[in-house]
């Protein structure tokens, strides 16, 4: 099935082609895996397999179309992005393929952020959150790695029980807040994200 989609993407992109499909570039199409992927978590959330499936499919084909039009350019071959990530995977998990004992996820992820610096030569871990990460996930990622540095700046876990409901519904309450108050509620949120990032980078650095 793989081999056939490969032969579909070629056939696309070829000379006799698809006029759309033979103008695109890696710019022109970020907006489109962008769209897919949103598309694709808005079929998980409607947890119908027969959706997912769709939806699954066209951000693989993304992948893929992004993949040929890399070669295509000579910039690059699938078959090393699947080298690239075959050695990733194997090179990040030395608890499955080489001799490192863990004892807990907390372990496991500890050895995946130092394997990271390691090989990006990160300054700080916060590093590796990608500037366009929209606000919300970029929030979610600087208090975990906070937290699994056990830095001061990281937030103290709810007491409470919480839901998925619940969470949503003081989102919804904050957002109503500031809306009341004339506050733009992200913008709030992005200085604030902002001023912790750069608290902890000094803190790093000292």
């Amino acid at each position: 099935m793989f081999d056939e989609l490969l032969d579909i993407a070629d056939r696309l992109l070829g000379p006799n082609g698809c006029p759309w499909d033979r103008k695109q570039t890696l710019f022109s199409l970020q907006a489109y895996l962008l769209e897919e992927m949103h598309e694709l978590i808005e079929a998980i959330d409607s947890k119908e397999p027969k959706h997912i499936t769709e939806e699954l499919g066209d951000v693989f084909y993304a992948l893929v179309f992004i993949g040929k039009i890399g070669e295509n350019e000579h910039l690059f071959s699938l078959d090393e992005v699947m080298k690239q990530i075959n050695e990733k995977l194997i090179r990040r998990h030395p608890h499955i393929f080489a001799n490192v004992k863990v004892d807990s996820v907390d372990d496991v992820l500890k050895n995946w952020e130092l394997i990271k610096k390691n090989e990006k030569d990160r300054k700080t871990i916060l590093d590796g959150i990608p500037p366009t990460l929209p606000l919300l996930p970029r929030c979610q990622k600087v208090i975990e790695k906070l937290r699994r540095s056990k830095s001061s700046l990281a937030p103290q876990p709810s007491p409470n029980e919480i839901s998925d409901a619940s969470i949503g519904e003081e989102l919804w309450i904050l957002v109503a807040q500031a809306q009341s108050a004339g506050i733009d509620a992200e913008g709030a949120l992005r200085r604030h994200c902002s001023l912790i990032e750069k608290k902890f980078r000094e803190t790093e650095e000292n």
